[in-house]
């Protein structure tokens, strides 16, 4: 009988072993999981307020194009020297007279709005694309340009698109530039801002396009 007694217990013991081996194993995937889960929200929650950011920089960039081009005056209904061939309306490059923030006693600015290239530093030297904002006038002050918070990793372009007469259906028959001395009666513009270093789910860069057309 103690034998036996002693066979069971050493038996009830092995089996109590066995249970804490498999409940720590179980206890650590679910540990594994939880972990994986947090990480992954975390990342998502980073990518999120990371676009957010790009985004509210990108709408105020826009926001001076719009207030720019919204105030633009033409050299023939002023009293300037200026001729009408100063101004560009080019697919990457816009070149406006601008009530926008005008010089002190002054009535108007020359703003050039383009695209260009910059060279980034460091190992594995990197070209990106800048959008370019300019108050050519030489005696105005230069002004900080609203593409000046966007990181080194990201590429800004601007493109824009002219309409001088609307078709049938009421559409905007759209040009790519214009000769010199047309007047556009509607102006597209397109602004990108892309992040190649960071990918989507997809596979995709990160980016935010904002889209407008002004009336003239």
């Amino acid at each position: 009988m103690r034998k036996g007694c002693r066979y069971g217990k050493r038996r009830a013991a092995a089996v109590t072993l066995l249970e804490v081996l498999v409940a720590v194993a179980a206890g650590a995937v679910v540990l594994a999981i939880a972990l994986g889960i947090l990480v992954t929200t975390n990342q998502a929650a980073n990518r999120s307020l990371a676009h957010e950011s790009v985004l509210q920089q990108s709408q105020l960039a826009m926001k001076e194009i719009r207030a720019v081009v919204e105030a633009v005056v033409w050299p023939e209904d002023l009293a300037t020297t200026m001729a009408a061939s100063s101004l560009r309306f080019a697919k990457d490059e816009l070149i406006v007279l601008s009530s926008h923030r005008p010089t002190t006693g002054g009535l108007f600015c020359l703003y050039r709005f383009s695209n260009k290239t910059e060279k980034t530093g460091g190992r594995g030297e990197k070209v990106r694309a800048v959008a370019g904002y300019e108050r050519i006038e030489p005696q105005t002050r230069r002004m900080a340009s609203p593409f000046q918070e966007f990181g080194k990793e990201f590429n800004v372009s601007l493109s824009f698109r002219y309409a001088t007469e609307i078709g049938p259906g009421l559409q905007p028959v759209w040009q790519d530039s214009l000769a010199d001395g047309q007047r556009p009666r509607l102006i597209w513009i397109d602004l990108l801002v892309r992040n190649e270093d960071v990918r989507d789910q997809r596979g995709q860069p990160e980016e935010v396009r904002l889209t407008t057309a002004i009336s003239l």
